[in-house]
């Protein structure tokens, strides 16, 4: 289970289970109480009955099960984290604490964390002794998007351990709700639900000294910002916030780093050549094929791997690639296969140390150079970005992720390209892409409603018959 987020369902679908489990416990007993009893009246009396429970001794039953079963449950758990209010601590002959009630104790350090935890949660930002460096660093970025001379636009910050004395080691992520939008968070951003999650990271590992690298089998560049300028510029990065004296060393080393703000340790940079629509000098191509040639290269991995080979060996070995390579793309552009560099491979695909393959063009590409173009008016909102061209039919690459469900008017497209952002051909001159609804989404939400309505109905013809009401005249 690579996302620990999981985890804590995970334990709550086991608790409920053993719920239902203890409930049909008592039932089962109260079953085979019941049949007893029977069997005992049939043997004394001779008698056969075949009396149903009355629905009032049925809600009995159910409502005495379920506080037992709570009291159960209840004291488990105020047992595991020693908060029972009949229980207390004992100083044993050893001299050893032990927590317990009658016949049952525990270790006294064998304490609960939860209580620690809930409390460092629901303090709040305020309640931290960082707050007022927090605060000033939220204003520092609010004032910065508000500054005509640099603008909105997304930011990154190092990636490191110690901001959780903000709370939270992603508290930063509310950079969007604090300046109203204008500062996105790249950590906020591209996260768990975005195909452009590894590519964050290997940009976060590369400008952070000690970054938490979650994403599995990638190959990171701990604090090299010479390696992740790039990086920002590709994902459109507009602000890099570093905090660490290694990492805010490597950022000023880099001329397309410029400072332009300090709060606390914070130091924040703009990133020279991140606009988000950029038109391209040379045509994509698109990847169409694998290599059967395993004399220096092998077959790429499987289809679910396959773009985050392509994706990663272009985003960091951009010399393999004279154009950016495409998914798909009009009939024009180039077709090449690739295969994997044997010689660059680290590990085996069943081995911990495996890493991401490198893939490598396997024929010549052809750079066919395309007219020169100028965008403007490049306005981004909360699911579309327009955009204006002076010259229709050149490929423009828009730096947001890629998703189908993003559709284009005034252009071609978009079309998917590495690392995972998005390409269109411009047919008019203004140009608009909007993220909608698909098909896909429209057939999911019909079967989720169908899916209720027929539970209605079946439930419903379950009810079983109210009996009539006796006349009471006879």
């Amino acid at each position: 289970m690579w996302n620990p987020r999981i985890l804590p369902f995970f334990y709550l679908l086991r608790y409920m289970l053993m719920m239902f489990g203890i409930y049909e416990v008592i039932v089962a007993v109260a079953r085979f109480v019941s049949l007893e009893r029977t069997a005992a009246r049939v043997a004394r009396t001779g008698e056969v009955q075949t009396l149903a429970p009355s629905p009032r001794s049925r809600l009995s039953f159910n409502v005495t099960t379920a506080i037992v079963v709570s009291l159960i449950c209840v004291s488990v758990i105020g047992f595991r984290f020693q908060e029972l209010p009949f229980a207390g601590i004992r100083t044993a002959a050893d001299g050893s604490e032990r927590y317990g009630i009658g016949p049952f104790s525990v270790p006294r350090s064998n304490d609960g964390f939860v209580d620690g935890w809930a409390r460092w949660n629901f303090t709040g930002y305020e309640g931290k002794n960082a707050y007022g460096e927090y605060r000033a660093l939220v204003e520092t970025m609010k004032q910065i998007g508000e500054d005509p001379r640099y603008g909105c636009g997304r930011a990154l910050w190092e990636n490191n351990g110690e901001l959780n004395k903000y709370g939270t080691t992603m508290g930063l992520m509310l950079l969007p709700h604090w300046t109203d939008g204008c500062i996105g968070s790249m950590e906020g951003l591209f996260f768990e639900a975005s195909g452009t999650t590894p590519y964050h990271f290997i940009a976060a590992a590369a400008m952070s000294k000690q970054s938490s690298n979650p994403v599995r089998e990638l190959r990171y560049d701990d604090n090299n910002a010479a390696l992740g300028v790039r990086y920002l510029q590709e994902l459109g990065v507009r602000y890099y916030m570093g905090f660490t004296p290694e990492a805010v060393r490597e950022a000023s080393a880099q001329p397309a780093l410029r400072e332009i703000a300090r709060s606390g340790p914070w130091v924040i940079y703009q990133v020279e050549s991140s606009d988000l629509v950029v038109p391209l000098t040379v045509q994509p191509v698109v990847v169409c094929c694998r290599s059967d040639d395993d004399s220096n290269l092998s077959h790429v991995g499987d289809a679910k791997e396959r773009w985050l080979e392509i994706g990663t060996s272009w985003f960091q070995n951009p010399n393999d690639w004279p154009a950016v390579p495409a998914a798909d793309g009009p009939d024009e552009w180039q077709r090449i296969s690739v295969g994997v560099a044997m010689d660059r491979r680290i590990g085996e695909i069943d081995e911990r140390s495996r890493r991401v393959d490198v893939v490598v063009p396997v024929e010549p590409i052809v750079q066919q150079s395309v007219p020169a173009t100028k965008v403007s008016d490049v306005v981004q909102g909360r699911n579309s970005v327009s955009f204006r061209v002076d010259t229709v039919g050149t490929p423009v690459l828009v730096r947001t992720s890629y998703f189908p469900n993003w559709s284009v008017s005034g252009a071609k497209g978009p079309y998917r390209v590495a690392p995972n952002m998005m390409v269109v051909v411009p047919t008019e001159n203004d140009v608009k892409l909007s993220f909608g609804w698909s098909w896909l989404d429209v057939v999911a939400y019909l079967l989720t409603v169908l899916g209720i309505v027929v539970l209605v109905r079946w439930r419903r013809a379950r009810r079983p018959a109210q009996p009539e009401l006796a006349n009471l005249d006879n």
